[in-house]
C-alpha cells in the first residue's frame, strides 16, 4: 500500500513538474530560446491589469490581481490539456482604458489611472504586429476589466492580428461564455442578498468576495460596515453613480464572503480555460458571442461610449496641439 501511494505521489509530482516546465516567461528567455519555440504549439499570454478605483475597501489593482491569477491558471491548464504545447507569459501590461468611474460621468477619480481607448488599441495592435512578424500564431489576452471601450480596443487588436497575420489573438474577458462563468456562479446568493446587491456593476459583493478569496490581506477590514449603494436596475445604479459623493462602488460590499469569492472564481476560471482550450482545438472565435456586442445594444453603454469617445478626441487634440507648439520652439 505504501509503495503504491509513494509511486502515485511521485507520478503526480513528475507530471506537475513537467507541466510547469512548459510554462515559460519571455522575460527570462534569450533570443535563441525564443527563436526555437514551435510557433504552432506556443500560446502567448498577454496579462493586463489596469489601476482602477474600486472604492474605499478594495485596492486599485484589483483587476490586475484577478488577471494575474487567471493568467497563471489558464496557462497551466492549457499545457496540461495540450501535451507538447508551451505557454509563453509576458510581463503584465498594467494599463487600461475607461475606469468604471466614467459610468457616473466622473472621468477623474482617485485610484484610476487610465490611458485613452485609442492609446490602448494602438499598444495592443503594436504588440500584435511584433508577435505576428515573429510568426506567433496563438495569443490569449487576459485583462479582467469590463468597460466597453477597453474591451472594444482589445477586440480590435485581436481582429487586426487575425486579418493581418492569420493567427488568433483572443481577449478572454471579451467572450460571453467567460463572463457567464462569473455571473452564473453568483446563483448561490440568496434572494435577499441578490436584492441588496442589486445591479452592482462595479465593486459590489462579487469583487469584494473575489478579493477576500484571493487577496484577503488587501481588503479593508471595515468593508462589513459599508453602506449599500445600488439600484434595482442598471439605470438606477447609474443614477447612483452620478450622485455627488459617490464612493466608487455599486453594490453591497458588506455581504461579501470568501466562500462566495471561491465559488465565483472557480466558475470564472473554469470557463476561461474551457474557452481557451476550445479555441486552440479549432473552435472559431467568430462563433462565440462577444461581450462588446451585448454592450453596444445597451443605451447606457452607448451613452458612455459617446462621452468617452468625445473625451478621447479632445485629449488627442490637446496633446497634438502641444506637440506642434513644442516643435516650433528653437
Amino acid at each position: 500500500m505504501k509503495t503504491r501511494l509513494a509511486t502515485a505521489t511521485l507520478s503526480f509530482l513528475l507530471a506537475t513538474t513537467a507541466a510547469s516546465a512548459q510554462v515559460l516567461r519571455v522575460a527570462d528567455l534569450n533570443t535563441r530560446e525564443i527563436r526555437d519555440l514551435d510557433r504552432e504549439k506556443t500560446v502567448v499570454f498577454l496579462q493586463g491589469g489596469m489601476l482602477e478605483e474600486h472604492g474605499p475597501y478594495l485596492p486599485a489593482f484589483t483587476d490586475g490581481y484577478l488577471s494575474e491569477r487567471l493568467t497563471a491558471e489558464v496557462a497551466a491548464g492549457v499545457v496540461a490539456a495540450k501535451p507538447g504545447w508551451k505557454a509563453l507569459l509576458f510581463p503584465p501590461v498594467s494599463i487600461g482604458a475607461s475606469g468604471y468611474n466614467e459610468i457616473g460621468g466622473k472621468f477623474s477619480f482617485p485610484g484610476t489611472y487610465a490611458v485613452r481607448p485609442s492609446t490602448l488599441r494602438a499598444i495592443y495592435m503594436d504588440l500584435a504586429s511584433e508577435l505576428g512578424e515573429q510568426g506567433f500564431k496563438w495569443v490569449m489576452v487576459v485583462h479582467v476589466h469590463g468597460s466597453p471601450l477597453h474591451i472594444g480596443a482589445l477586440d480590435d487588436a485581436g481582429d487586426y492580428f487575425h486579418d493581418t497575420y492569420g493567427g488568433r489573438m483572443i481577449s478572454l474577458w471579451g467572450l460571453i461564455p467567460v463572463i457567464s462563468g462569473w455571473g452564473n456562479a453568483m446563483s448561490v446568493m440568496t434572494a435577499a442578498e441578490k436584492q441588496e446587491d442589486g445591479a452592482s456593476l462595479h465593486g459590489g459583493a462579487d469583487e469584494h468576495s473575489l478579493m477576500l478569496h484571493l487577496k484577503p490581506e488587501l481588503v479593508a477590514k471595515d468593508f462589513t460596515s459599508a453602506t449599500t449603494v445600488t439600484g434595482a436596475t442598471m439605470e438606477a445604479s447609474v443614477a447612483a453613480a452620478n450622485a455627488e459623493g459617490w464612493p466608487g462602488y455599486l453594490g453591497a460590499p458588506r455581504i461579501a464572503t470568501a466562500a462566495l469569492g471561491r465559488q465565483i472564481w472557480n466558475g470564472f476560471s473554469a470557463a476561461a480555460l474551457k474557452s481557451a482550450v476550445g479555441i486552440l482545438n479549432g473552435t472559431d472565435p467568430a462563433s462565440i458571442e462577444r461581450y462588446m456586442t451585448y454592450m453596444l445594444r445597451n443605451p447606457i453603454h452607448q451613452a458612455w461610449i459617446k462621452r468617452a469617445d468625445a473625451r478621447d478626441a479632445s485629449h488627442a487634440e490637446r496633446q497634438q496641439a502641444w506637440m506642434a507648439a513644442r516643435k516650433r520652439k528653437p
